[in-house]
């Protein structure tokens, strides 16, 4: 008998940052180069987060993980064809 969750692993966070709409900017970076991401916004009822601490977190699958970490160092903006 096979576990129930087995093949959907639980996301995994690559990176980290202050505001939402980085994190957006990052998501879509990845979706970009055909990586499935999600981010998490650790902001409780709408707060500023504190300066220098990181609240909104981006979400891979751990397969994509390292891809993930690779291509958000980069400076590259787009996938070359």
């Amino acid at each position: 008998m096979e576990p129930e969750n087995e093949g959907h692993e639980a996301p995994i966070a690559v990176a980290s940052f202050g505001t939402r709409g980085e994190a957006e900017v990052a998501e879509a970076k990845l979706r970009a180069y055909g990586i499935e991401a999600s981010f998490d916004d650790d902001i409780e009822g709408g707060a500023i987060p504190v300066e220098g601490e990181s609240a909104v977190s981006v979400l891979v699958r751990p397969g994509d993980a390292a891809d993930a970490q690779r291509i958000l160092s980069s400076d590259d903006e787009q996938p070359s064809d």
